[in-house]
């Protein structure tokens, strides 16, 4: 044969997904730092951040929590005052930027608060949900991404390439010192063994 076709690498199939998602993905302009936070992703920030910090301060109130509900209370907190900066930096994100970084915040509070407060009734449970979702949406209505189902569909494809060919390697667990201490005292009593 005059031309033997190479077949393409896993490295060569990612380069190609990964270019179809951008592909994809891209809103075409650019989404420049000029450009103010629209009106719709500000106030339905505001509506999230106030519902969260109700929620927060009444979890507070209550004595029956335990220490580990405080911690996620606290972690989830910190989640939500770092949200206005997570919005700066998804919006103009373009494909090959880190423009999760909002959606991966929500998940990570939502799944706080759900642990920290696991006696939500529904209607305040559907009720965090839905503004969350709906920060979500205004951000990916501006943002220089679009979320449509041919860039998701192009994104899921990356994944199921991903995590075939770079599967995440567990994390082996961390293994406990031994108090120093404990050792010193073996040596002293040795010393004083020795000197009698």
């Amino acid at each position: 044969m005059l031309f033997e076709r190479q077949p393409l690498t896993p490295q060569g199939r990612k380069e190609v997904l990964m270019r179809l998602f951008g592909a994809a993905a891209s809103r075409g302009g650019e989404w420049s730092a000029a450009q103010h936070v629209p009106v719709a992703v500000l106030e339905a920030h505001g509506d999230l951040a106030a519902h969260v910090r109700f929620m927060l301060d009444a979890a507070r109130n209550n004595r029956t929590l335990s220490k580990e509900q405080q911690k996620l209370l606290h972690k989830a907190e910190r989640i939500l005052d770092s949200l206005p900066e997570s919005i700066l930096e998804t919006l103009p994100a373009g494909p090959e930027d880190n423009w999760l970084q909002l959606y991966r915040k929500l998940v990570q509070m939502h799944g706080y608060l759900e642990d920290a407060l696991p006696d939500l009734d529904a209607d305040e449970y559907t009720s965090i949900v839905q503004k969350m979702v709906a920060l979500a949406e205004t951000v990916a209505s501006s943002a220089a991404v679009e979320v449509s189902a041919a860039s998701m569909f192009a994104l899921m494809l990356v994944q199921v390439h991903l995590n075939k060919y770079e599967p995440v390697k567990p994390s082996r667990p961390r293994r406990k010192k031994k108090p120093a201490s404990s050792s010193r005292k073996k040596a002293a009593s040795r010393k004083n063994e020795d000197k009698s």
